[in-house]
């Protein structure tokens, strides 16, 4: 999740594979999870007919909070 809405953010998309858009989403709240300051904000649906292991593919639409450095902040390893 944003922190800040009003800071910068880079749009990006990525695609799954599932046999439903419930478990779609899931998957792309998986991957947003693995990205700090990200949200999914939109799936689609890509295909219309399943493919031979019945999937479908899908769009996860993503938005990332971007995190910018100046010489200004400390990062504790």
């Amino acid at each position: 999740m944003l922190q800040d809405p009003d800071n910068p953010y880079e749009e990006w998309e990525d695609t799954v594979w599932a046999s439903s858009r419930a478990m779609a989403q899931s998957k792309c709240e998986l991957i947003a999870s693995q990205f700090p300051l990200t949200e999914v904000i939109n799936v689609t649906q890509a295909t219309k007919t399943p493919s031979k292991d019945g999937t479908y593919k899908f769009i996860c639409w993503f938005r990332a909070e971007v995190i910018s450095y100046d010489s200004n902040t400390k990062i504790d390893n």
